[in-house]
């Protein structure tokens, strides 16, 4: 995370006053409910739809999609606490923490997971059966007893419940803490806490080496679809290839610059109150990246939710690698997943 200056250093703060307190903190609530609610028409969108919730690229969206959606109460949260320039109580603040740092870290890291699951579709059935199928990965549950009963849960998943889990216990005790600053409208670690520093540090490996794995993930996909495509010249997916190249980069460069300048702003950035500001900002904006980006590219979700309907009136196509056997002398078929990083 950011260091931020002591309170000695608050001279630094110049340009905050009550009214940027309440513009800052009216902007950071109503952004942050604003992602929520997107979040939820993607989210219930895709857990309504039992076509798209079958496909592993789509679970993994989902929970994805439920760690990002998480964090948009503390950042609502911590824009209250802006507007009042008081976090009211400590533990108040600690708890904020705990909720939206292990949330990131777990959607840093379920990213690399479906960038990983999208370049096994797209390369072979064989090792997608291997990672992604049968029981060897697979562990079933009911949830309530209803919608998930018949719904098997990648292993996956539960690797990355257990790294939120570890974060969250590790930021719940009292030997690492991490909380919101209103006097400079951002988050630090507390130094006070004697492995604060081995939690960030943690931390930062696993978003800023997990981002460029993903990326080096993307890489792969963009040379498999071109290979493809110069190959097969499967013209009628080209659409399609053209969305995940402009849906990964766009969500790939965000995160990039996000963690990168998250962990070492002191790069590129004055050690400002509105650099913190800025940054900030771009931690809450994240969450709203990516439903943007999904709603855009893709024409089932868009039709699904009842904001545009195609010509024909169907449902638009479900986008997916699917390798399908075809008849001896001829090449696997592809249809084309539209990426959610």
């Amino acid at each position: 995370m950011m260091s931020l200056p002591e309170e000695s250093d608050l001279v630094l703060v110049s340009g905050r006053t009550i009214q940027t307190d309440w513009i800052v903190g009216i902007a950071m609530m109503v952004v942050s409910a604003s992602n929520a609610i997107a979040y939820y028409m993607i989210l219930s969108t895709i857990y309504k739809d039992k076509e798209l919730f079958r496909m592993v690229s789509y679970k993994f969206m989902f929970f994805l999609g439920i760690f990002d959606v998480c964090q948009c109460f503390p950042h609502f949260v911590t824009g209250i606490f802006t507007v009042n320039q008081s976090v009211f109580y400590p533990g108040l603040a600690k708890a904020m923490g705990v909720i939206a740092t292990p949330c990131y870290v777990t959607f840093t890291l379920l990213t690399i997971f479906l960038s990983f699951n999208r370049f096994i579709q797209l390369s072979s059935p064989t090792l997608e059966m291997f990672f992604f199928g049968g029981k060897r990965w697979m562990v079933g549950f009911i949830l309530n007893g209803a919608r998930f009963q018949h719904s098997e849960f990648q292993i996956w998943i539960m690797i990355a419940s257990f790294v939120w889990l570890l974060f969250v216990s590790a930021l719940s005790s009292p030997w690492a803490t991490i909380r919101y600053i209103p006097d400079w409208y951002s988050w630090d670690y507390d130094d006070k806490p004697p492995y604060s520093w081995l939690v960030q540090r943690i931390e930062m490996c696993i978003e800023i080496g997990g981002i460029f794995i993903s990326a080096f993930f993307y890489l792969l996909i963009i040379h498999k679809l071109l290979k493809t495509k110069k190959q097969y010249l499967i013209s009628k997916s080209y659409n399609a290839e053209i969305k995940v190249l402009i849906q990964a980069t766009v969500i790939t460069v965000y995160c990039t610059v996000l963690n990168v300048l998250w962990h070492n702003y002191t790069w590129m950035l004055p050690q400002h109150l509105w650099s913190y500001t800025a940054l900030n900002f771009m931690w809450i904006c994240n969450s709203a990246v990516h439903p943007i980006i999904f709603f855009i590219v893709n024409k089932a979700i868009r039709h699904k939710i009842g904001t545009k309907r195609s010509a024909t009136g169907g449902g638009g196509a479900v986008s997916m690698f699917d390798h399908k056997r075809m008849e001896k002398g001829t090449h696997t078929a592809h249809t084309i997943v539209s990426p959610r990083f």
